[in-house]
Protein backbone atom coordinates (compact mmCIF):
# COMPACT_ATOMS: atom_id res chain seq x y z
CA UNK A 1 0.00 0.00 0.00
CA UNK A 2 1.85 2.93 -1.12
CA UNK A 3 -0.93 5.95 -0.20
CA UNK A 4 -3.76 5.96 1.78
CA UNK A 5 -6.85 7.11 -0.23
CA UNK A 6 -7.35 10.71 1.11
CA UNK A 7 -11.10 9.91 1.86
CA UNK A 8 -10.50 6.63 3.65
CA UNK A 9 -10.57 8.38 6.93
CA UNK A 10 -14.38 9.21 6.06
CA UNK A 11 -15.98 6.87 4.97
CA UNK A 12 -14.48 4.87 7.63
CA UNK A 13 -14.93 6.74 10.24
CA UNK A 14 -12.12 6.09 12.11
CA UNK A 15 -10.68 8.07 15.00
CA UNK A 16 -6.90 9.68 15.06
CA UNK A 17 -5.55 6.43 17.42
CA UNK A 18 -7.58 4.15 14.89
CA UNK A 19 -5.85 5.69 11.85
CA UNK A 20 -2.56 5.30 13.57
CA UNK A 21 -3.01 1.82 14.37
CA UNK A 22 -3.77 1.19 10.76
CA UNK A 23 -0.49 2.79 9.44
CA UNK A 24 1.13 0.45 11.89
CA UNK A 25 -0.83 -2.51 10.00
CA UNK A 26 0.17 -0.90 6.66
CA UNK A 27 4.14 0.32 6.96
CA UNK A 28 4.74 -1.69 10.40
CA UNK A 29 8.80 -1.14 10.99
CA UNK A 30 9.69 -0.29 6.81
CA UNK A 31 9.23 3.21 7.09
CA UNK A 32 9.70 5.78 9.29
CA UNK A 33 7.28 7.86 11.20
CA UNK A 34 9.25 10.18 12.91
CA UNK A 35 12.48 11.49 13.12
CA UNK A 36 14.02 13.76 16.43
CA UNK A 37 17.59 15.37 16.44
CA UNK A 38 18.53 14.89 19.83
CA UNK A 39 21.86 15.70 20.85
CA UNK A 40 23.36 15.85 17.50
CA UNK A 41 21.80 12.51 16.28
CA UNK A 42 18.62 11.68 14.39
CA UNK A 43 16.50 9.53 16.35
CA UNK A 44 14.09 7.19 14.24
CA UNK A 45 10.57 5.96 15.04
CA UNK A 46 9.22 3.49 12.68
CA UNK A 47 4.94 2.96 12.38
CA UNK A 48 5.22 0.08 15.03
CA UNK A 49 7.49 2.11 17.04
CA UNK A 50 4.96 4.94 16.87
CA UNK A 51 1.73 2.60 18.15
CA UNK A 52 3.84 0.59 20.24
CA UNK A 53 5.04 3.82 22.40
CA UNK A 54 1.01 5.33 22.59
CA UNK A 55 -0.01 1.05 23.49
CA UNK A 56 2.45 1.66 26.46
CA UNK A 57 1.58 5.57 27.43
CA UNK A 58 -1.67 4.37 26.87
CA UNK A 59 -1.75 1.78 29.47
CA UNK A 60 0.25 4.11 31.86
CA UNK A 61 -2.56 6.43 32.13
CA UNK A 62 -4.91 3.71 32.73
CA UNK A 63 -3.02 2.47 35.47
CA UNK A 64 -3.31 5.94 36.62
CA UNK A 65 -7.12 5.45 36.09
CA UNK A 66 -7.43 8.51 33.78
CA UNK A 67 -10.88 6.56 31.85
CA UNK A 68 -13.17 7.97 28.95
CA UNK A 69 -14.67 11.32 29.19
CA UNK A 70 -11.41 12.67 31.50
CA UNK A 71 -10.22 16.15 29.95
CA UNK A 72 -6.12 16.00 30.02
CA UNK A 73 -3.91 19.46 29.65
CA UNK A 74 -0.51 19.21 28.06
CA UNK A 75 2.35 22.15 28.67
CA UNK A 76 4.62 20.64 25.95
CA UNK A 77 7.14 21.43 23.10
CA UNK A 78 7.64 19.85 19.90
CA UNK A 79 8.51 16.56 20.40
CA UNK A 80 7.70 12.62 19.92
CA UNK A 81 6.36 12.22 23.53
CA UNK A 82 3.82 14.91 22.79
CA UNK A 83 2.45 12.89 20.35
CA UNK A 84 2.85 9.76 22.54
CA UNK A 85 1.24 11.10 25.40
CA UNK A 86 -2.17 12.90 22.81
CA UNK A 87 -2.31 10.50 21.37
CA UNK A 88 -2.47 7.62 24.21
CA UNK A 89 -5.25 9.64 25.99
CA UNK A 90 -7.20 9.82 22.75
CA UNK A 91 -7.15 5.79 22.77
CA UNK A 92 -8.63 5.55 26.07
CA UNK A 93 -11.12 7.98 25.13
CA UNK A 94 -10.26 11.02 26.77
CA UNK A 95 -9.53 14.78 25.15
CA UNK A 96 -6.30 17.07 25.24
CA UNK A 97 -6.29 20.46 25.45
CA UNK A 98 -3.02 21.79 24.66
CA UNK A 99 -1.26 25.11 26.71
CA UNK A 100 1.66 27.59 25.59
CA UNK A 101 4.67 26.62 27.48
CA UNK A 102 5.38 30.73 28.06
CA UNK A 103 2.28 30.62 29.88
CA UNK A 104 2.61 32.18 33.66
CA UNK A 105 1.64 29.67 36.38
CA UNK A 106 -1.81 31.64 36.92
CA UNK A 107 -3.15 31.66 33.74
CA UNK A 108 -1.70 27.79 33.55
CA UNK A 109 -4.29 27.41 36.59
CA UNK A 110 -7.44 28.98 35.02
CA UNK A 111 -7.40 26.88 32.19
CA UNK A 112 -6.43 23.58 34.39
CA UNK A 113 -8.93 24.01 36.32
CA UNK A 114 -12.16 24.88 33.64
CA UNK A 115 -11.62 21.58 32.15
CA UNK A 116 -10.78 19.50 35.80
CA UNK A 117 -7.74 17.51 34.21
CA UNK A 118 -6.71 14.84 36.79
CA UNK A 119 -3.58 14.75 34.93
CA UNK A 120 -1.18 16.95 33.09
CA UNK A 121 1.91 16.25 31.16
CA UNK A 122 4.92 18.75 30.94
CA UNK A 123 7.81 19.21 29.09
CA UNK A 124 10.33 20.03 31.97
CA UNK A 125 11.29 21.10 35.47
CA UNK A 126 10.27 24.88 34.11
CA UNK A 127 6.58 23.70 34.12
CA UNK A 128 6.52 21.64 36.78
CA UNK A 129 7.73 25.03 39.10
CA UNK A 130 4.81 26.43 37.87
CA UNK A 131 2.88 23.75 39.26
CA UNK A 132 3.94 23.34 42.08
CA UNK A 133 3.65 27.64 42.92
CA UNK A 134 0.10 26.79 42.32
CA UNK A 135 -0.49 23.20 43.66
CA UNK A 136 -2.85 24.07 46.37
CA UNK A 137 -5.14 25.98 43.74
CA UNK A 138 -5.58 22.80 41.43
CA UNK A 139 -7.48 20.56 43.38
CA UNK A 140 -8.48 18.25 40.51
CA UNK A 141 -5.07 17.39 39.50
CA UNK A 142 -4.05 14.30 40.60
CA UNK A 143 -0.51 13.58 38.90
CA UNK A 144 1.79 15.76 37.05
CA UNK A 145 3.80 14.02 34.58
CA UNK A 146 7.34 15.45 33.31
CA UNK A 147 8.98 14.31 29.82
CA UNK A 148 12.64 15.45 29.95
CA UNK A 149 14.53 14.48 33.40
CA UNK A 150 17.06 17.33 33.29
CA UNK A 151 16.89 19.19 36.53
CA UNK A 152 14.49 16.96 38.58
CA UNK A 153 16.73 14.73 40.68
CA UNK A 154 15.67 16.85 44.02
CA UNK A 155 11.57 16.30 43.26
CA UNK A 156 12.35 12.50 43.57
CA UNK A 157 9.88 10.86 45.88
CA UNK A 158 7.40 13.50 45.46
CA UNK A 159 3.83 11.46 44.41
CA UNK A 160 2.23 14.25 42.70
CA UNK A 161 5.40 13.94 39.96
CA UNK A 162 6.46 11.13 38.16
CA UNK A 163 8.49 10.97 34.80
CA UNK A 164 7.52 10.11 31.59
CA UNK A 165 10.23 7.46 31.41
CA UNK A 166 8.21 5.94 35.07
CA UNK A 167 4.92 6.07 33.35
CA UNK A 168 6.10 3.48 30.74
CA UNK A 169 7.36 1.36 32.93
CA UNK A 170 3.72 1.64 35.10
CA UNK A 171 2.18 1.05 31.18
CA UNK A 172 4.20 -2.26 30.48
CA UNK A 173 3.40 -3.69 33.78
CA UNK A 174 -0.72 -2.61 33.28
CA UNK A 175 0.00 -4.56 29.56
CA UNK A 176 1.38 -7.63 31.68
CA UNK A 177 -1.73 -7.66 33.34
CA UNK A 178 -4.28 -5.99 30.99
CA UNK A 179 -2.85 -7.20 27.78
CA UNK A 180 -5.54 -6.38 25.30
CA UNK A 181 -6.63 -3.35 27.04
CA UNK A 182 -5.47 -0.06 25.10
CA UNK A 183 -6.34 -1.93 21.82
CA UNK A 184 -9.88 -2.31 23.06
CA UNK A 185 -10.07 0.82 24.19
CA UNK A 186 -8.82 2.18 20.83
CA UNK A 187 -12.09 -0.09 19.24
CA UNK A 188 -14.78 1.91 21.22
CA UNK A 189 -13.63 5.15 19.69
CA UNK A 190 -16.06 6.72 17.27
CA UNK A 191 -15.73 9.25 14.95
CA UNK A 192 -17.81 12.17 16.81
CA UNK A 193 -15.98 12.14 19.82
CA UNK A 194 -14.04 15.42 20.61
CA UNK A 195 -10.06 14.67 20.33
CA UNK A 196 -8.59 18.40 21.00
CA UNK A 197 -9.53 21.29 23.04
CA UNK A 198 -8.01 24.60 21.82
CA UNK A 199 -8.04 27.91 23.46
CA UNK A 200 -8.23 30.64 21.43
CA UNK A 201 -7.23 34.26 22.04
CA UNK A 202 -9.90 35.68 24.44
CA UNK A 203 -9.67 39.00 22.63
CA UNK A 204 -12.78 40.14 23.94
CA UNK A 205 -13.15 38.44 27.34
CA UNK A 206 -12.49 35.26 29.14
CA UNK A 207 -10.19 32.70 26.02
CA UNK A 208 -13.23 30.22 24.33
CA UNK A 209 -11.73 26.79 24.31
CA UNK A 210 -13.21 25.01 20.92
CA UNK A 211 -13.36 21.23 20.29
CA UNK A 212 -12.30 19.55 17.46
CA UNK A 213 -13.93 16.10 17.03
CA UNK A 214 -11.51 12.92 15.41
CA UNK A 215 -13.75 13.20 12.29
CA UNK A 216 -13.45 17.37 12.69
CA UNK A 217 -9.99 16.39 12.26
CA UNK A 218 -9.78 13.57 10.02
CA UNK A 219 -12.21 15.55 7.84
CA UNK A 220 -9.55 18.20 7.37
CA UNK A 221 -6.57 16.02 6.62
CA UNK A 222 -8.07 14.13 3.82
CA UNK A 223 -8.89 17.65 2.09
CA UNK A 224 -5.24 18.66 2.70
CA UNK A 225 -3.66 15.10 1.73
CA UNK A 226 -5.86 15.67 -1.84
CA UNK A 227 -5.28 19.07 -2.39
CA UNK A 228 -1.20 19.34 -1.70
CA UNK A 229 -1.02 15.67 -3.34
CA UNK A 230 1.14 14.65 -0.11
CA UNK A 231 2.49 10.85 -0.26
CA UNK A 232 4.00 9.09 2.22
CA UNK A 233 7.45 9.80 1.11
CA UNK A 234 7.09 13.57 2.26
CA UNK A 235 9.35 14.86 5.24
CA UNK A 236 7.40 17.72 7.32
CA UNK A 237 8.84 19.62 9.62
CA UNK A 238 6.69 20.26 13.43
CA UNK A 239 7.49 23.64 14.02
CA UNK A 240 4.63 25.58 15.49
CA UNK A 241 3.14 24.98 19.47
CA UNK A 242 1.36 21.87 20.12
CA UNK A 243 -1.28 24.30 21.51
CA UNK A 244 -1.69 26.46 18.01
CA UNK A 245 -3.97 24.80 15.74
CA UNK A 246 -1.54 24.48 12.88
CA UNK A 247 0.42 21.49 14.30
CA UNK A 248 -2.67 19.88 15.87
CA UNK A 249 -4.10 19.86 12.13
CA UNK A 250 -0.89 18.26 10.76
CA UNK A 251 0.47 16.56 13.54
CA UNK A 252 -2.14 15.17 14.43
CA UNK A 253 -4.47 14.95 11.21
CA UNK A 254 -2.54 15.13 8.49
CA UNK A 255 0.83 13.31 9.24
CA UNK A 256 -1.58 10.14 10.03
CA UNK A 257 -3.80 10.39 7.08
CA UNK A 258 -1.24 10.88 4.91
CA UNK A 259 1.34 8.64 6.84
CA UNK A 260 4.42 11.46 5.82
CA UNK A 261 7.33 11.56 8.27
CA UNK A 262 7.17 14.10 11.10
CA UNK A 263 10.38 15.86 11.71
CA UNK A 264 11.49 17.25 15.02
CA UNK A 265 14.41 20.01 15.19
CA UNK A 266 16.72 19.87 18.27
CA UNK A 267 15.42 23.04 19.11
CA UNK A 268 13.31 25.90 18.33
CA UNK A 269 16.91 27.82 17.64
CA UNK A 270 18.40 25.00 15.58
CA UNK A 271 15.94 24.85 13.19
CA UNK A 272 17.02 26.40 10.04
CA UNK A 273 20.51 24.43 10.78
CA UNK A 274 18.16 21.32 11.05
CA UNK A 275 17.01 22.00 7.58
CA UNK A 276 19.70 20.52 5.61
CA UNK A 277 19.77 17.53 7.71
CA UNK A 278 15.63 17.11 7.17
CA UNK A 279 15.68 18.37 3.94
CA UNK A 280 11.59 18.65 4.13
CA UNK A 281 9.50 18.33 1.23
CA UNK A 282 6.83 20.59 2.96
CA UNK A 283 6.08 23.32 5.75
CA UNK A 284 3.43 25.29 7.12
CA UNK A 285 4.35 27.71 9.33
CA UNK A 286 4.07 31.59 10.41
CA UNK A 287 4.34 34.65 8.34
CA UNK A 288 7.47 35.76 10.98
CA UNK A 289 9.40 32.39 9.88
CA UNK A 290 9.65 34.02 6.50
CA UNK A 291 9.92 37.26 6.57
CA UNK A 292 12.58 36.78 9.14
CA UNK A 293 14.18 33.95 6.21
CA UNK A 294 14.06 36.98 3.73
CA UNK A 295 15.59 39.14 6.00
CA UNK A 296 18.53 36.73 6.65
CA UNK A 297 19.07 36.29 3.04
CA UNK A 298 19.28 39.79 2.11
CA UNK A 299 21.57 40.10 4.77
CA UNK A 300 23.88 37.25 3.73
CA UNK A 301 23.71 38.50 -0.43
CA UNK A 302 25.16 42.02 0.74
CA UNK A 303 27.99 40.41 2.86
CA UNK A 304 28.53 38.95 -0.57
CA UNK A 305 30.86 39.34 -3.26
CA UNK A 306 29.90 42.18 -6.12
CA UNK A 307 29.60 38.95 -8.85
CA UNK A 308 27.16 36.91 -6.19
CA UNK A 309 25.20 40.49 -5.34
CA UNK A 310 25.31 41.48 -9.38
CA UNK A 311 23.61 37.48 -9.70
CA UNK A 312 21.20 37.46 -7.15
CA UNK A 313 19.66 40.91 -7.94
CA UNK A 314 19.34 40.23 -11.31
CA UNK A 315 18.07 36.55 -10.68
CA UNK A 316 15.25 38.68 -8.07
CA UNK A 317 14.28 40.51 -10.94
CA UNK A 318 13.97 37.69 -13.64
CA UNK A 319 12.64 35.24 -11.36
CA UNK A 320 9.46 38.35 -10.05
CA UNK A 321 9.01 38.72 -14.43
CA UNK A 322 8.77 34.63 -14.89
CA UNK A 323 6.23 34.06 -12.10
CA UNK A 324 4.26 37.08 -13.27
CA UNK A 325 3.74 36.27 -16.77
CA UNK A 326 2.86 32.56 -15.60
CA UNK A 327 0.21 33.70 -13.37
CA UNK A 328 -1.44 35.63 -16.08
CA UNK A 329 -0.64 33.15 -18.63
CA UNK A 330 1.63 35.28 -21.28
CA UNK A 331 4.14 33.49 -23.08
CA UNK A 332 7.93 33.87 -22.08
CA UNK A 333 10.15 34.25 -24.44
CA UNK A 334 12.75 31.82 -25.20
CA UNK A 335 15.48 34.06 -24.05
CA UNK A 336 13.94 34.45 -20.98
CA UNK A 337 13.64 30.95 -20.15
CA UNK A 338 17.15 30.48 -21.36
CA UNK A 339 18.54 33.09 -18.54
CA UNK A 340 16.07 32.26 -16.07
CA UNK A 341 16.96 28.61 -16.48
CA UNK A 342 20.49 29.76 -16.40
CA UNK A 343 19.78 31.46 -13.15
CA UNK A 344 17.75 28.54 -11.12
CA UNK A 345 21.13 26.16 -11.97
CA UNK A 346 23.30 29.23 -11.15
CA UNK A 347 21.68 31.07 -8.17
CA UNK A 348 18.68 29.69 -7.04
CA UNK A 349 19.23 25.79 -6.55
CA UNK A 350 22.39 26.71 -4.45
CA UNK A 351 20.92 28.84 -2.25
CA UNK A 352 17.60 27.25 -1.52
CA UNK A 353 20.38 23.88 -0.97
CA UNK A 354 22.42 26.11 1.26
CA UNK A 355 18.60 27.02 3.09
CA UNK A 356 17.60 23.37 3.82
CA UNK A 357 14.90 24.08 1.15
CA UNK A 358 15.94 22.41 -1.78
CA UNK A 359 13.60 19.97 -1.56
CA UNK A 360 10.46 21.47 -1.34
CA UNK A 361 7.26 20.75 -3.24
CA UNK A 362 5.27 23.02 -1.35
CA UNK A 363 5.12 26.11 1.69
CA UNK A 364 2.89 27.70 3.26
CA UNK A 365 2.45 30.86 4.86
CA UNK A 366 -0.49 31.63 7.61
CA UNK A 367 -1.91 32.66 10.96
CA UNK A 368 -1.43 36.55 9.95
CA UNK A 369 -0.83 38.47 7.37
CA UNK A 370 2.05 38.47 5.15
CA UNK A 371 3.44 41.08 2.76
CA UNK A 372 2.64 40.25 -1.26
CA UNK A 373 6.51 41.11 -1.50
CA UNK A 374 7.94 38.56 0.66
CA UNK A 375 5.79 35.39 -1.17
CA UNK A 376 6.88 37.19 -4.44
CA UNK A 377 10.72 37.28 -3.11
CA UNK A 378 10.25 33.08 -2.18
CA UNK A 379 8.70 32.65 -5.52
CA UNK A 380 11.10 34.88 -7.69
CA UNK A 381 13.95 32.55 -5.93
CA UNK A 382 11.95 28.91 -6.16
CA UNK A 383 10.35 28.19 -4.18
CA UNK A 384 6.72 27.57 -3.88
CA UNK A 385 5.55 29.84 -1.05
CA UNK A 386 1.75 29.83 -1.15
CA UNK A 387 -0.40 31.91 1.31
CA UNK A 388 -3.20 29.94 3.25
CA UNK A 389 -6.33 30.89 5.79
CA UNK A 390 -8.24 29.44 8.07
CA UNK A 391 -8.89 29.57 11.85
CA UNK A 392 -9.24 27.41 14.81
CA UNK A 393 -13.26 27.06 14.43
CA UNK A 394 -12.92 25.69 11.38
CA UNK A 395 -10.20 23.30 12.18
CA UNK A 396 -7.74 25.25 10.29
CA UNK A 397 -6.53 26.20 7.29
CA UNK A 398 -9.75 25.62 4.78
CA UNK A 399 -8.40 28.34 1.99
CA UNK A 400 -4.63 27.43 0.05
CA UNK A 401 -3.53 29.06 -3.24
CA UNK A 402 -3.67 26.53 -5.77
CA UNK A 403 0.46 25.95 -7.90
CA UNK A 404 -0.83 27.43 -10.50
CA UNK A 405 -3.04 30.40 -9.40
CA UNK A 406 -0.90 31.96 -6.95
CA UNK A 407 -2.30 35.32 -6.29
CA UNK A 408 -0.04 37.70 -4.16
CA UNK A 409 -3.58 39.55 -3.11
CA UNK A 410 -5.67 37.22 -2.47
CA UNK A 411 -6.09 33.93 -0.14
CA UNK A 412 -6.76 30.94 -3.13
CA UNK A 413 -9.28 28.29 -3.08
CA UNK A 414 -11.63 26.38 -1.01
CA UNK A 415 -10.05 23.26 -0.14
CA UNK A 416 -12.32 19.97 -1.52
CA UNK A 417 -14.89 19.24 0.92
CA UNK A 418 -15.39 22.86 1.78
CA UNK A 419 -18.13 25.84 0.68
CA UNK A 420 -17.03 29.32 1.28
CA UNK A 421 -19.41 32.35 0.79
CA UNK A 422 -19.59 35.75 1.65
CA UNK A 423 -22.70 37.23 4.17
CA UNK A 424 -24.59 40.20 2.71
CA UNK A 425 -22.01 42.19 5.27
CA UNK A 426 -19.07 40.44 3.63
CA UNK A 427 -18.14 37.79 6.23
CA UNK A 428 -16.64 35.24 5.33
CA UNK A 429 -18.83 31.98 6.05
CA UNK A 430 -17.66 28.54 5.57
CA UNK A 431 -19.41 24.68 5.41
CA UNK A 432 -17.38 21.79 6.18
CA UNK A 433 -17.84 18.48 8.23
CA UNK A 434 -14.46 20.04 9.18
CA UNK A 435 -16.18 22.95 11.09
CA UNK A 436 -15.79 22.07 15.16
CA UNK A 437 -17.64 20.36 17.82
CA UNK A 438 -18.62 23.70 19.68
CA UNK A 439 -17.12 25.46 22.28
CA UNK A 440 -16.67 23.97 25.62
CA UNK A 441 -19.14 24.62 28.19
CA UNK A 442 -20.43 27.59 26.02
CA UNK A 443 -23.80 26.65 24.05
CA UNK A 444 -24.83 30.50 23.54
CA UNK A 445 -21.40 31.05 21.74
CA UNK A 446 -21.72 28.02 19.57
CA UNK A 447 -25.05 28.94 18.34
CA UNK A 448 -23.97 32.57 17.45
CA UNK A 449 -20.89 31.34 15.93
CA UNK A 450 -23.19 29.62 13.33
CA UNK A 451 -25.74 30.84 10.65
CA UNK A 452 -27.89 28.20 9.03
CA UNK A 453 -25.23 25.71 9.30
CA UNK A 454 -22.08 28.14 8.02
CA UNK A 455 -19.74 29.08 10.58
CA UNK A 456 -18.99 32.57 10.82
CA UNK A 457 -15.31 33.41 10.30
CA UNK A 458 -15.37 37.00 11.63
CA UNK A 459 -13.49 38.34 8.90
CA UNK A 460 -15.05 40.47 5.50
CA UNK A 461 -13.59 38.99 2.59
CA UNK A 462 -14.58 39.41 -0.97
CA UNK A 463 -14.11 36.48 -4.28
CA UNK A 464 -12.85 37.60 -7.39
CA UNK A 465 -14.17 36.27 -10.66
CA UNK A 466 -11.45 33.25 -10.57
CA UNK A 467 -13.16 32.07 -7.34
CA UNK A 468 -9.92 33.79 -5.18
Amino acid sequence: MDKLNPHQTIRNHVTLPQLLALNAKTFGDTKTAIREKSYGIWQKYTWNDYFNYVVKTAAGFAALNMKRGDNMCMIVNNSPEWLFCELASHALGATTLNLFTSSIAEELTFSINRIHSPIVVVQDQEQVDKLLEVKDKLPHVQKVVYIDPTGMTSYEGDPWLISYAELLEIGNHFIADHPDYVEKEISKGRSQDVAVMIQTSGTTGVPKIAMLSHRNLTTMAAQWVENANIQPEENWISMSPPAWIVDQMWGMGVALGSAMTMNFPETAETVLEDFRDIGPSMLITSSRFWEDMASRICVKISDASFIKRILFHLGEKVGRAVVAKRLHRQTISLPEKALYRFLTLAVYNPLLDRLGCSHFQSAFTGGHPISPDVIGFFRAIGLNLKQCYGLTESCGIFQVQPDDEVKLETVGKPLPLTEVKLAEDQEVLVKSEANFSGYYNDYKSTEAAFENGWLKTGDAGYIDEDGH
